[in-house]
């Protein structure tokens, strides 16, 4: 038997830069490739990801993470792309963006990607929490995504 791999926080940053970047897909210009959901949780950096090909992961700035489960899961796959499809709705609250910045306590990011470049939200945490932001649906859509996982593999 094998020692289990220690997580490393090296990982985090290749697989969220990774999933920033803009890829050109089948989709209609304009339409969404992807959406990350940033947001700091105390001791680190909890990054949500939503494809248009339904893939959905979840990385931990700490190094840990799931992916996969889009693959895998009709429901998580369906948040993912739920998680697309409402984006795209809300793409008169993103602006574009050069930077790939991680959000401060209190703040919470959400980047997506498509055919013009990466774009970026800002919402307030405590506002989301209370249902007064406008990206608050998104934030609930990306939360369904770990509430997916967290079903599908318990931590034990």
């Amino acid at each position: 038997m094998g020692t289990p791999q220690k997580a490393d926080p090296a990982i985090y940053r290749k697989l969220r830069e990774n999933a920033l970047k803009p890829r050109p897909h089948d989709i209609a210009n304009g339409g969404v490739h992807a959406v990350l959901m940033d947001w700091n949780v105390g001791n680190g950096t909890a990054t949500v990801l939503a494809a248009a090909d339904g893939s959905a992961s979840i990385y931990l700035s700490s190094g840990g993470g799931y992916i996969g489960g889009g693959q895998k899961f009709p429901e998580i796959r369906d948040a993912a792309l739920q998680g697309i499809q409402f984006a795209t709705s809300l793409l008169s609250q993103f602006k574009r963006s050069e930077t790939i910045d991680l959000p401060k306590n209190g703040e919470v990011f959400f980047y997506l990607t498509n055919n013009t470049g990466l774009h970026l939200a800002v919402a307030n945490e405590a506002a989301l929490k209370a249902g007064t932001d406008p990206l608050g649906s998104l934030g609930g859509i990306m939360q369904q995504i770990v509430s997916e996982y967290r079903v599908r593999f318990p931590a034990g």
